[in-house]
């Protein structure tokens, strides 16, 4: 989830509100990247889940199962919202507790 918060917002970083909103490939593109954050977060164990409570974890895994059911339906002006207000308070949460996560050599 930290990677691909990282990537997307990175991916972003040069494209405005009307450039955005004038691209499909553009809105697409982000609707993937989300789809893939929610996945990652449903794989997400209750116990980790529980140290990380910044994290909207349902809202997450909520925005995942609409865009693929509804990928015909994407909205811009809500694919925005989610990239540049949504994507970095969720970048932010996610390194301020990352540390308090198991790595994978402690999991075995």
């Amino acid at each position: 989830m930290l990677y691909l918060c990282r990537e997307c917002i990175a991916e972003f970083a040069s494209v405005d509100e009307e450039t955005f909103r004038a691209r499909r490939v553009f809105q697409t593109s982000l609707a993937w990247y989300l789809q893939a954050i929610g996945e990652a977060a449903s794989r997400v164990s209750d116990e980790a889940r529980a140290k990380l409570p910044a994290v909207p974890w349902k809202q997450i895994v909520g925005t995942r199962h609409i865009l693929s059911h509804e990928y015909d339906r994407l909205m811009p002006d809500k694919l925005w919202r989610i990239l540049r207000s949504h994507l970095p308070s969720l970048l932010a949460a996610l390194e301020k507790g990352i540390d308090s996560l198991p790595n994978d050599n402690e999991r075995g």
